[in-house]
């Protein structure tokens, strides 16, 4: 039973319906309402001391752990309360790829809808676009960082090959925040924006920062007009929060995965040079160094699996959250060219004034596209409380995902 507060006693089990349709299905699930750990004196003390939040000299301690929270509450519903972007400062225009492969900005434009990109030059990070991102989404929300729970960082990108989100969540403030990186090119931010509402739904977590951020032209071949002209970097965030589930803002979603069309789109890993020059006759030892390739992808086969699947998705996800296509206030699917973003739409019976795309500025920023348009369609005043917005991710692996969602 929940009390007024919206928080339950703890302890107790509780049957947590779903409604028909929504997420895997429409059976009964059992919440468990868990209390905050209880503090222990003593020798079992010394066992808290990997749940601290700070090291210092190798040593975790135990007395720098953070405060007990509040009862975690399963079966609370989502909403998407904040948002945030960043881009890097370089600009790079059709123009200014003409003279580096044969091409012009009509032909670019004609066929992709992108006019000019983004690119990481000098100095800057991905980590530093994600942290900046994320920082506007808290401001938005009104959220501070220490009570941010959980951290996910959308990336196939990482500054870092082991991960990047806890460097950011660190940048960001988020002291008492766990966090981990989600690895699914342009389909990752639906993917960790699903990945968040059952984070909150099944295990009691509040409040979630959600980034998608990549930078591609950092394995974009140059010399490669096919490809080098759809790449940009950026970094887009959303703060996502419990609330009591009539509130819920998510309202269906569906995710979907298939490896055999990864031929299609990759950027696989490659092995060059030997790590050492003396094997002492061991054969294949040790292994050779590994980097990674530049992007392939077949454009034709990449551009009718989007438009078959992304309408799909959509319907799919439309139909778990029992509402008919023209209840769309905006259709906002991942920036990879105006082609794809238009056929879905008319598939879809969705007229282009509820269409939101600024792929002609940014081109094809991987996981930051979805949050990056969202972002600025709500600070534009064009996405309002109450829209409903029907978000759609595809790309490499392949994957792709939907979600109908509702913006507070």
């Amino acid at each position: 039973m929940v009390a007024a507060s919206g928080l339950a006693p703890p302890r107790l089990a509780v049957s947590c319906p779903r409604a028909a349709g929504r997420g895997c299905g429409g059976h009964y699930r059992v919440g468990f309402l868990r209390s905050a750990p209880v503090a222990l004196a003593g020798p079992a003390a010394a066992q808290l001391r990997c749940c601290a939040s700070t090291v210092d000299d190798g040593v975790v301690s135990a007395a720098a752990a953070p405060k007990p929270r509040l009862p975690r509450v399963v079966g609370m519903g989502s909403k998407l309360i904040g948002c945030g972007s960043a881009t890097p400062s370089l600009s790079v225009s059709n123009d200014d790829l003409s003279k580096i492969v044969e091409t012009s900005d009509e032909w670019i434009a004609a066929r992709t809808g992108i006019r000019n990109r983004r690119v990481l030059s000098g100095n800057e990070t991905l980590r530093e676009l994600s942290v900046q991102a994320a920082k506007k989404a808290l401001e938005m929300a009104q959220v501070n960082a220490d009570d941010v729970d959980l951290v996910l960082l959308c990336t196939s990108t990482p500054d870092d090959l082991f991960g990047g989100a806890a460097q950011v969540l660190a940048e960001v403030g988020c002291a008492n925040a766990f966090g981990f990186d989600i690895t699914a090119a342009c389909s990752g931010f639906i993917i960790g924006l699903i990945t968040a509402t059952r984070f909150i739904k099944g295990g009691g977590i509040r409040n979630i920062l959600v980034i998608g951020a990549d930078a591609l032209s950092q394995f974009v071949d140059w010399t490669d007009r096919g490809t080098c002209i759809l790449f940009g970097d950026a970094a887009g965030a959303v703060l996502v929060q419990a609330c009591s589930a009539d509130e819920d803002g998510l309202l269906g979603f569906c995710v979907q995965s298939d490896g055999n069309g990864q031929k299609h789109l990759n950027c696989v890993s490659s092995h060059v040079g030997s790590i050492l020059s003396k094997t002492n006759g061991v054969p294949s030892f040790p292994p050779k160094k590994a980097t990674f390739s530049n992007i392939e992808m077949n454009g034709k086969e990449v551009f009718r699996f989007a438009v078959r699947c992304v309408p799909q998705s959509i319907e799919k996800a439309l139909e778990e959250a029992g509402l008919p296509a023209s209840s769309i206030d905006w259709l906002l699917l991942h920036q990879a060219n105006q082609r794809i973003i238009d056929a879905a739409a008319s598939r879809l019976d969705i007229p282009s004034d509820k269409v939101i795309s600024n792929l002609a500025n940014y081109g094809n920023t991987s996981a930051a596209s979805i949050p990056l348009a969202l972002d600025e369609a709500v600070r534009a005043g064009k996405v309002k409380a109450g829209d409903v917005i029907a978000a759609s991710g595809f790309g490499a692996g392949l994957t792709w995902g939907s979600a109908i969602v509702k913006w507070c």
